[in-house]
């Protein structure tokens, strides 16, 4: 049994990032690989989800964060345990890394290292291309393979990405948009592959999960990745137009929504999934949101995130699912079918085709060999 060690965003208490790592360790067991995620520590992100947190960029904004932290505390508290015991309980975890150097001294003895998904490759977010995320660290006899990574932008900016990534033997990318970045500047093969929860079925997930509901009213379910003002008029719309009341994951109800139900901020991953499995409508500026709602086959509405919407773009013109896409409350007031379900025949005919063409190159990657690095 070969054993492969993860890197990505494992530690991040944010939906997508636990549940792609999930979802991805998951199928390697499933396909007979012993898959654990190398606990690389990558503290600008883990500050990002402390229980108090402290903005030094001035004196007020120190005075306000305290003050935050201070009513927020026990709210915090929970949503952190809540993804704490999720990540202790679903993610097999080699090791304790807490530089790159670390990383480098004494890398874990392998057989591949696997980078992705989620966007892994994206600077802003790991503050410059890490050497942790683009593999290169350990020995050169290793086998390494980005599975589904994403830049999550539009360009490349002025990161070295052919140096960085030159040590990889299988690329593949999340977003068609990264492919076409990318190819031009590496000169390789690049494949599109599913984020790792597509390539887990609707039903799958049920199994994994205790999905039931436990809301004892139908509800529009709301999560935005980004502040966005058309945004919230298209939840407000919808509610109107439907009387159905909002769950939202938010801190404070500080839009002021229209029909306000609760918000479901303190959650962890699997009560995430649950939320969206039986939900009557999903808004959302969120990828994986999106993902769980065609998994899921639910009434959907995504407002594109402004920097990072590509993926989503991408994903819904892959499945070619219509009037799903809204960038203004006019676009979505013109649409008049908000009742109707969304026809999910040929998106479920391409996603079994996408599942099997994106297990079979992990497959691939991980078994072939390294000299068909320029394959």
């Amino acid at each position: 049994m070969k054993k492969i060690g993860i890197v990505t965003f494992h530690r991040a208490h944010n939906y997508g990032a636990t549940l792609q790592a999930y979802a991805l360790e998951k199928i390697l067991e499933e396909k007979e690989y012993e898959a654990k995620f190398i606990n690389y520590i990558n503290y600008e992100i883990d500050k990002q989800y402390k229980i108090l947190k402290i903005d030094k960029r001035n004196i007020l904004s120190i005075f306000k964060s305290i003050i935050s932290s201070i009513i927020y505390f026990y709210k915090n508290k929970k949503r952190f345990n809540n993804f704490n015991n999720f990540i202790k309980k679903n993610l097999k975890i080699i090791g304790k890394y807490n530089s790159v150097n670390e990383l480098k001294n004494n890398p874990p003895e392998l057989d591949c290292y696997i980078t992705g998904s989620d966007q892994v490759w994206n600077p802003d977010i790991t503050k410059g291309l890490s050497d942790a995320y683009t593999l290169n660290f350990g020995s050169d006899k290793i086998n390494r393979v980005s599975y589904a990574a994403s830049i999550g932008k539009s360009s490349l900016g002025q990161e070295d990405y052919k140096t960085k990534l030159s040590r990889l033997n299988y690329i593949s990318v999340r977003e068609k948009t990264a492919k076409d970045l990318l190819e031009p500047v590496l000169n390789r093969k690049i494949e599109v592959v599913l984020d790792p929860t597509l390539l887990i079925s609707g039903k799958e997930w049920e199994k994994e999960f205790d999905l039931s509901n436990n809301v004892n009213e139908k509800y529009i379910l709301t999560y935005y990745v980004e502040e966005n003002e058309e945004y919230v008029k298209i939840v407000n719309e919808l509610s109107r137009k439907t009387n159905l009341k909002v769950i939202n994951f938010e801190k404070r109800d500080r839009h002021n929504y229209v029909n306000f139900m609760k918000s479901a901020y303190t959650e962890g991953p699997e009560e995430f999934v649950r939320l969206i499995k039986n939900a009557e409508y999903v808004v959302t500026t969120s990828f994986h949101a999106t993902v769980f709602s065609i998994l899921f086959h639910k009434r959907f509405f995504v407002v594109p995130h402004k920097t990072t919407g590509s993926r989503v773009t991408d994903l819904i013109d892959k499945l070619h699912i219509k009037n799903r896409i809204y960038y203004t409350i006019d676009e979505f007031k013109d649409y008049k079918n908000y009742k109707e379900e969304v026809d999910y025949t040929e998106s479920d005919k391409i996603l079994l085709e996408e599942r099997e063409k994106s297990i079979n190159f992990l497959k691939k990657a991980i078994d072939g060999k390294k000299e068909d690095i320029h394959e």
